[in-house]
């Protein structure tokens, strides 16, 4: 007998978000039955057509109550930031939510938002399972599977690098602390931040507990590289005296001690000094690398791209992007299989990961 389609409803059409649709609307072991937009610029539209596909029947919503009431199997969230009565209200509807928006950890950072959400699953029998690119696998799914390998784990080093420099919006790195000097970043406050900054916390305690030790405490920092000159990028250009990389650092402290550390080097150009790469050192734009200090200590370097044997297409899709959506996508059976409540990555089996070698 043929195994019945996964039904979906899918929220979000950002960056990650389009490609995650545009792959649900293409798996035969998938059926969107729903599709929940931000603006009202989108609403109304067929979804095939907002993933750049032929019409598929499915007429998008900016109204989250239409989607509430479909019968579905599971909901793949990839808003922008994360809407914890929606959340929470899919999940009481019996409707399991892979997400990309955070709460990986939600005990960490709220234990009345993890009660509530593991109420809501209790209701619907049903489960949440946050991934992405990083925060997500990388962080998370990586480190065990490497620590498969480990009699011992001292502790876990999670290094990211990503050149902003290539973003094309100027807003975007203005967001991010780029082109503005210290004073100014100290002056408004990481806020506009603070909804990443959470997503990493909470990541670094949950890959902690799955280890087996967690943490009391995760620290934060936060450093800066100015420019001694100015520089343009795609967006605009960069004063010299203002900040052209950056690097946070997340350490998840046990015992007194550093266990797991996340750090993100962000730069708009290279060869910024100690720690950040310097031209020639990346072949594309991010690259992470997992160190496991143990024994026997590993590590793992991990580079998205279009092709290692094709020149990269300027019309091509962003492999960070991409990933970030196929985290998503691929945990969907998985997490309908799975127990039910907050799931971590351990408690997914690569066995009910859809198959996709073709």
């Amino acid at each position: 007998m043929n195994k019945q389609p996964l039904r979906v409803i899918h929220c979000g059409t950002g960056t990650a978000g389009a490609l995650a649709l545009a792959d649900i609307l293409q798996n035969p072991a998938m059926e969107l039955v729903g599709l929940l937009v931000h603006s009202e610029e989108k609403a109304g539209k067929d979804a095939g057509l907002i993933a750049g596909q032929d019409a598929c029947g499915v007429v998008a919503t900016a109204n989250y109550e239409e989607l509430i009431r479909l019968e579905a199997d599971a909901v793949c969230y990839m808003m922008l930031t994360p809407n914890l009565d929606h959340i929470a209200g899919f999940l009481q509807s019996g409707k399991t939510v892979v997400t990309t928006t955070g709460l990986m950890h939600p005990r960490y950072a709220d234990p009345a938002t993890e009660e509530r959400l593991l109420n809501a699953c209790n209701e619907g029998n049903s489960s949440l399972f946050t991934t992405g690119i990083n925060p997500g696998w990388v962080d998370e799914s990586l480190p065990l599977l490497m620590g498969q390998l480990c009699q011992r784990i001292d502790h876990v080093n999670i290094q990211e690098y990503a050149n902003c420099g290539n973003y094309p919006a100027l807003n975007v790195l203005a967001i991010m602390g780029f082109g503005k000097t210290p004073e100014q970043i100290a002056t408004e406050g990481a806020e506009n931040l603070e909804v990443m900054c959470t997503f990493f916390r909470q990541s670094v305690a949950a890959l902690a507990e799955d280890l087996g030790c967690p943490v009391e405490e995760v620290t934060q920092t936060r450093e800066f590289v100015l420019t001694d000159y100015d520089f343009e990028v795609p967006a605009g250009v960069i004063p010299a005296g203002t900040v052209a990389g950056q690097r946070w650092r997340w350490a998840g402290i046990s015992g007194g001690k550093e266990r797991v550390v996340q750090e993100t080097f962000w730069f708009t150009r290279y060869d910024l000094g100690p720690g950040y790469p310097n031209e020639g050192d990346l072949e594309d734009d991010t690259l992470w690398r997992v160190t496991l200090e143990g024994d026997p200590s590993v590590r793992c370097t991990i580079e998205p791209r279009q092709s290692f044997e094709r020149e990269r297409s300027p019309d091509g899709k962003n492999p960070s992007g991409l990933s970030t959506a196929m985290a998503a996508v691929n945990a969907l059976p998985a997490a309908v299989s799975a127990r039910s409540g907050i799931l971590g990555a351990a408690d997914l089996r690569v066995a009910d990961m859809p198959k996709r070698l073709q």
